[in-house]
């Protein structure tokens, strides 16, 4: 453990979406930051001051613990201006009261913060925007957010000189598009998703994450009516927030119409303590999506030792070995997904072996080797030497 000196202590301001305080981490980037920090905490040489600017905040307050302080601070829920943009003076004006000797941002409208304050700043990037903007595309609100996003994200990339790539994908996306220099570092884990026993219980299957349209949960839903036809007593777990509500009833009547109320349930957000049971006891973790970027479900599968079946998008074939740690299907072939869901169900000894492999492969995320790699950076951009 680095000796603990308050007065050397490197300050570190990293500003994210996190959890509301008391509330369960919704998964995202949310999650991705919070397992960060809970293992920065080992390291008494950083001061570490998480600010968090969102609307889901009603009023401002900071909360301490040891060595991290989370600065919550509250945005309005009717306004003329998005508080993307709203957000940036006041993510400033934090900035510039805590002082940092470097920052660490987790979306675009924070690093045109960070560097309008002119800090030392490293952008991690969690997902391609002009990827997801492509399915986003019914609906006027979701056609303006997704153009404002992609504005922030273009200022962003041209000014920032540092950037964190959580995936090969990432890097190949942006590397062409902006002069910033690449540090490759992937998303963390704790360590209790390592040791997820395997209690998999016959025909389960768990989906965890956003039921929304980019990860296609309607398709999925159609995959396992296929797959309860060949295996009757298959079912799907769901688990997850909801962030559009007429998509979901637009699956759960699909559900109901199909007659799959016994072979698909919805677990809505789960702790910490649920998710990780339901990975205990799953067969095998499926994902639909039309866009991912390094998505945390197929990270926690992997690591609690459970094969995956997932679309071949984005950032997902630099997670999966196809045949070794799981399966890949093309996007919206359902009909693949089924049949690779039905493949694991039906073989005890290739679900052992895709999980032992994904275990192995999963190493990497382990959040303290993360942490070092994060550590190391705020080091290098502060001008300072890591004791």
């Amino acid at each position: 453990m680095v000796p603990d000196d308050r007065k050397m202590r490197l300050r570190v301001a990293l500003v994210a979406l996190y959890p509301a305080p008391g509330a369960k981490a919704p998964g995202g980037v949310r999650a991705v930051v919070q397992n960060l920090v809970g293992a920065l905490k080992a390291y008494q040489d950083l001061e570490v001051h998480v600010i968090h600017c969102h609307a889901d905040i009603v009023t401002s307050t900071t909360v301490e613990s040891d060595n991290v302080r989370v600065h919550y601070i509250a945005m309005p829920r009717l306004r003329l201006v998005p508080n993307s943009l709203r957000s940036i003076a006041r993510v400033e004006r934090k900035l510039r009261e805590i002082r940092p000797d470097v920052v660490s941002t987790h979306a675009a409208h924070y690093t045109l913060a960070a560097l309008r304050a002119r800090y030392p700043t490293a952008f991690t990037i969690h997902g391609v925007v002009e990827r997801e903007a492509e399915v986003y595309t019914h609906s006027w609100f979701d056609r303006s957010r997704y153009a404002l996003e992609r504005w922030l994200e273009r200022m962003a990339i041209r000014r920032v000189r540092d950037i964190v790539a959580i995936s090969p994908y990432v890097q190949a996306h942006y590397a062409q598009r902006s002069r910033a220099r690449f540090h490759r570092i992937d998303n963390p884990l704790p360590g209790e998703f390592f040791t997820v026993p395997d209690l998999a219980e016959g025909g389960r299957l768990l989906y965890a994450g956003t039921i929304d349209e980019r990860k296609n949960v309607l398709g999925l839903v159609r995959a396992m009516e296929t797959v309860r036809a060949k295996h009757p007593s298959a079912r799907l777990r769901v688990a997850g927030r909801t962030i559009n509500a007429a998509y979901l009833c637009k699956v759960q009547e699909y559900v109901g119409s199909h007659d799959l109320g016994r072979s698909v349930e919805f677990l809505g957000l789960l702790d910490r303590a649920a998710l990780l049971d339901e990975y205990a006891r799953c067969a095998g973790v499926v994902l639909a999506s039309r866009q991912e970027t390094a998505p945390m479900t197929v990270i926690e599968a992997m690591a609690a030792g459970k094969p995956v079946i997932a679309t071949r998008v984005g950032g997902v074939p630099d997670l999966v070995e196809e045949g070794r740690s799981g399966f890949l299907v093309a996007p919206d072939d359902m009909e693949g997904l089924a049949r690779s869901s039905l493949h694991v169900l039906n073989d005890a000894g290739l679900r052992r072996s895709m999980g032992l492999r994904g275990r192995e492969l999963a190493q990497r995320f382990r959040a303290d080797r993360v942490a070092a790699a994060y550590r190391g950076l705020f080091y290098e951009l502060a001008g300072r030497q890591a004791p």
